[in-house]
């Protein structure tokens, strides 16, 4: 009977330590979990700050504002602009 009660002794505890070891690696990785959710969302906000500042790039006012400082473009004279039909069956509506 005494064999039998170290046994089992044994095997509690094995199971116990196997118990502790499955619960610190499911703690290690919720936090893991947490870091990469977090991380996730940083990368959301910085998605949309950039989609952000793509429109506005975009406008036609900035392109217009950069066309004439940086590019020293201009409108056209009129008089200058020539219209031509579009041949082909190609129709503007």
């Amino acid at each position: 009977m005494g064999r039998l009660n170290i046994l089992l002794l044994t095997l509690v505890i094995f199971c116990a330590m196997l118990v502790v070891e499955q619960q610190h690696a499911a703690r290690t990785l919720f936090v893991a979990l947490g870091q990469e959710q977090q991380a996730e969302h940083q990368i959301e906000v910085a998605f949309s700050r950039l989609q952000l500042q793509q429109v506005a790039l975009a406008k036609g006012e900035r392109v217009d504002e950069v066309a004439r400082t940086r590019l020293n473009m201009s409108p056209p004279v009129p008089g200058s602009v020539v219209f031509m039909q579009l041949e082909g069956g190609f129709q503007r509506e």
